[in-house]
């Protein structure tokens, strides 16, 4: 005779799984709202703003290292989203890079302390291979720009790439300075990177 299962027997770990992906979910959303304002915020203030008990973080990331870096692949994935949302591979290459960097600009304008932080604590190598999912989707935007005159042809791809990343990070890095205000970032930002890679006449 074969045991019936009673829907304790299936919900309860259903349950238990459910409210972790909740307070983890939590935990990184609130480390983000934290660190990207004061990179140097505490594990409890961030335990505080997620509504949680310090031992709770502990559980789910037990370093402060752990949590940083899973910090960094949330924001990661929100950047990378954004970028996908702005569909890099419609309409004319300068046009659609425009509309993606403004895109990626607008959500890492929210976590410039988040980014100031991680590009100190990474090496060169990690921090390209963080950035990853979102130079992926740039460059066949490149590529295409390239194949129709509208970005420089005589430099490689990976170039551009490097030049559009080190642009962005400047402009994040001279907010967070307090020498360069938000206004005049973004478009600063924009109209040297189109600049950088744009063919000559």
């Amino acid at each position: 005779m074969t045991k019936s299962t009673t829907p304790t027997d299936t919900t309860a770990p259903r349950r238990r799984r459910a409210d972790a992906d909740r307070s983890v979910a939590a935990i990184l959303d609130a480390a983000l709202e934290a660190l990207a304002s004061d990179p140097d915020s505490s594990m409890s203030e961030i335990a505080r703003r997620a509504g949680v008990v310090r031992a709770t973080i502990y559980v789910h990331f037990p370093t402060r290292t752990a949590l940083l870096d899973a910090v960094m692949e949330y924001a990661v994935t929100q950047v990378a989203d954004a970028m996908r949302s702005a569909e890099p591979q419609r309409g004319e290459p300068v046009e659609a890079l425009e509309r993606v960097l403004r895109a990626t600009w607008w959500q890492l304008a929210q976590i410039h302390g988040l980014l100031a932080l991680n590009t100190a604590r990474l090496s060169a190598e990690e921090l390209h291979r963080r950035h990853l999912p979102m130079l992926d989707q740039l460059e066949p935007l490149i590529e295409r720009g390239q194949k129709q005159g509208s970005f420089r042809s005589d430099v490689p791809v990976v170039w551009h790439l490097a030049v559009i990343r080190a642009i962005v990070h400047a402009a994040s890095h001279e907010i967070q300075g307090g020498r360069l205000a938000e206004a005049q970032a973004e478009p600063a930002m924009i109209s040297t990177a189109l600049a950088a890679i744009g063919a000559t006449a």
